[in-house]
């Protein structure tokens, strides 16, 4: 059992768009018992890459510890994407379990539509008040280096986004001096209403990599990275085929009946009875 979990990891951990796409042809009982039998890391991955209503059955269907696991190794994009489509109790649920440090961002996400900046922007994006010297930022940069981008986004302290500097700019400046005496404005920014559309065609994806996302009074609410740009315009461009769908094709017919026949023999390990192996 320890090798084929071993195993079945690594498989999973190199090729989640295949065992998605195993995992879509199982009934909702027996794919949650396989992903219960995964790590978690593997698990999401796998998960994030199923069609939505899919993945949204199998994680309803964990029970709260385990739905919560999952949600926490996904990316926060995606984890709002997927609980959205819990129903209310079961989402409720989810998000009493997660840790503070994970429920925080995630609930900001889900206040705002879905496909809107306000409901794609990364919460946790640094941003540092315009009073701090840069000395002091420059610290606060290295106890949270994950959640800093190239661009330092500088508030007033009514939380309102008023400049910006990139990394560099900080470097250079005089230790004592203040973010609001050397931030560069004015920043362009995306209002957290804004939709895809809109997203994609901002102007200001031609001079940065980060945008900022502000509320209809102009306080900071995080920020839209550039990989996110991009899935929206694949999205966009209804690009819905899995990157690694090609290569899955190369390999063929005796690829996929390996890693149905693995699956099912670690989910049978650990829940009784494996689901009979998809051509």
């Amino acid at each position: 059992m320890e090798l084929q979990e071993s195993l079945s990891t690594t498989l999973v951990g190199h090729h989640p768009e295949d065992a998605a796409a195993v995992l879509e042809a199982w009934p909702v009982r027996d794919a949650a018992q396989l992903l219960t039998a995964l790590r978690p890391e593997a698990a999401a991955g796998v998960l994030a890459r199923m069609a939505p209503a899919q993945a949204a059955a199998l994680l309803g269907r964990l029970d709260s510890a385990r739905a919560s696991a999952l949600v926490a190794a996904l990316g926060l994009d995606r984890a709002a994407f997927l609980v959205r489509r819990l129903g209310a109790e079961t989402r409720a649920a989810l998000l009493e379990a997660l840790p503070a440090e994970r429920a925080r961002p995630l609930g900001l996400l889900l206040r705002f539509p879905p496909g809107s900046a306000g409901g794609l922007m990364d919460p946790q994006v640094l941003a540092l008040p315009e009073d701090l010297r840069a000395e002091q930022a420059l610290a606060r940069l290295r106890e949270t280096p994950e959640n800093a981008l190239y661009n330092l986004y500088v508030l007033d302290r009514d939380q309102r986004l008023v400049g910006v500097m990139n990394l560099r700019e900080l470097l250079l400046a005089p230790p004592e001096a203040s973010l609001g005496a050397v931030m560069r404005t004015p920043v362009q920014h995306l209002r957290a209403d804004t939709e895809r559309h809109a997203i994609v065609a901002h102007a200001g994806w031609r001079e940065v990599h980060s945008l900022p996302v502000v509320d209809e009074a102009g306080r900071f609410l995080g920020a839209i990275r550039y990989r996110t740009l991009r899935r929206v315009e694949e999205e966009l461009r209804g690009a819905e085929t899995a990157p690694g769908a090609p290569t899955a094709q190369a390999l063929g017919d005796l690829f996929w009946t390996g890693v149905a026949g693995l699956l099912e023999a670690v989910a049978g390990a650990a829940a009784g009875p494996a689901p009979a192996a998809r051509g």
